[in-house]
């Protein structure tokens, strides 16, 4: 989904980046790119595959074409330049800037080319052909992730924002619909899309902003104090909650209600939320839900937290114990015996059956506690919001989208 234009005039500081110094125009919006704009006829280079949209907001929508020359498919985002009645080209070109200074992640959602028509820009986008993590969030048991899903998807997910966050970046809508997989069976990586509401942060000057989807926002956004990089690690750790459980945390029966659940702190850690997690999931999710932003866990110190250690840590003991068996095997005069065999095949039932077991209790539930009686449809749709004045004058953005 795309933001209105913001209406604040306040001029922001520059902020270095990758040994550039990107010019930064209000409310933290960069307002230089090197992409260059085609203006010719979008349709002479790409054809539009027929089916249903990528995605669609009020200002934009997300179409599937293949480009004419190369036969490869890419995602084409079509955005309005103006919005009620302003000239918004200027969020675009930022959205276009920050899409550039990422390149150098491969987490985040790649730039092919950029055209304009009169009304139009056109960002020509990598496609990720798996669709949002969300469509697993709030799956069935069976399709929904399971735990170690989790834990490889969230190391890119940390990794990819740790080097937004080192280009003194803020995404500022981190949720499932905006974590992209590049292939859905089997499970592939993620891309970071929607840069809509991202902004540039700098020590030197305060950013406050009023943004961001109800259920994910930080309370800070809420309270209208200053915006950081911890804004977007509070994100992070409601994204982890709904990618272990398939339950929203703070979400309520409306937005206020919602926005009172953050504000207090209103979270479950209870058994029944969390069947099947142990402590280091539940201790990374605590480490990020903290009310005071100084306070919350960076994206680097994720990285190392115990809960992603443990199975790069198994694996270096699985691996370990694969070339110990392996050199066993290659001695000479190395008798089997019958009784061995059948040792080992016990052993590796107990093993498979330990593993269903764990499956069976793992997180990829879709469950929504006391909110079972929501349709598919409302539990589908997480909507995002742009906020020019504090809650009195909530403007919603419809729709779902991506990229």
């Amino acid at each position: 989904m795309i933001p209105e234009c913001p209406r604040t005039t306040e001029s922001r500081s520059r902020t270095r980046c990758h040994g550039a110094e990107p010019v930064q125009t209000r409310s933290g919006l960069l307002c230089e790119i090197k992409t260059p704009i085609k203006t010719e006829p979008f349709n002479e280079h790409y054809s539009l595959i027929p089916g249903k949209e990528l995605g669609r907001g009020k200002f934009a929508v997300v179409k599937k074409y293949v480009e004419k020359r190369t036969g490869k498919e890419y995602a084409a985002k079509f955005m309005r330049k103006r919005r009620k009645g302003q000239d918004c080209r200027m969020e675009i070109v930022h959205e276009i800037a920050v899409l550039e200074l990422a390149t150098g992640s491969p987490w985040v959602i790649n730039l092919h080319e950029v055209y304009e028509t009169a009304s139009e820009m056109i960002l020509v986008l990598e496609y990720a052909a798996g669709g949002e993590i969300f469509n697993q969030c709030v799956a069935e048991r069976d399709e929904a992730f399971k735990e170690e899903d989790v834990k490889r998807l969230m190391r890119q997910i940390l990794e990819g924002v740790a080097f937004l966050h080192k280009s003194s970046v803020v995404h500022l809508d981190l949720k499932p619909q905006n974590i992209l997989l590049t292939s859905e069976s089997p499970l592939g990586d993620i891309k970071i899309v929607d840069f809509g509401l991202s902004r540039m942060v700098s020590s030197n000057q305060e950013l406050r902003e009023i943004m961001g989807t109800p259920e994910y926002v930080a309370p800070e956004i809420l309270n209208y104090e200053p915006i950081s990089t911890a804004t977007d690690m509070w994100s992070i750790g409601v994204l982890a909650y709904v990618m272990l459980t398939g339950t929203s945390p703070f979400l309520g029966d409306d937005k206020q209600e919602t926005f009172l659940n953050i504000s207090q702190l209103n979270i479950s850690y209870t058994e029944e939320e969390l069947e099947g997690l142990g402590q280091p999931a539940i201790d990374f999710m605590k480490s990020l839900l903290i009310k005071e932003p100084h306070e919350r866990a960076t994206a680097a110190a994720c990285l190392q937290h115990p809960w992603l250690q443990q199975e790069v840590e198994g694996k270096e003991e699985e691996k370990e114990g694969e070339q110990s068996t392996t050199e066993s095997s290659t001695e000479p005069n190395s008798p089997v015996s019958p009784t061995g065999k059948e040792e080992k095949e016990e052993e590796e039932g107990q093993v498979t059956e330990e593993l269903i077991v764990v499956a069976a209790y793992t997180l990829g539930q879709c469950r929504q506690s006391e909110k079972e009686g929501m349709t598919p449809d409302q539990k589908a749709i997480s909507k995002r919001f742009k906020f020019e004045e504090p809650f009195s004058a909530l403007q919603e953005v419809p729709g779902e989208f991506i990229y």
